[in-house]
């Protein structure tokens, strides 16, 4: 069976990821979830312009 998800790694600031954190802890939901939904949401913005 082929792999349908891949990882990703990159650095941010302490202060980000405690946006992020906070944010995703808002949202109910994981850290890795918050960033797919805004790398999403960013993509699909960009792809409509």
């Amino acid at each position: 069976m082929a792999k349908t998800e891949t990882q990703v790694a990159f650095r941010i600031t302490n202060e980000f990821k405690r946006r992020l954190e906070a944010q995703a802890h808002k949202e109910r939901r994981s850290v890795a979830s918050m960033v797919r939904i805004v790398m999403e949401d960013y993509l699909a913005e960009k792809e409509a312009e």
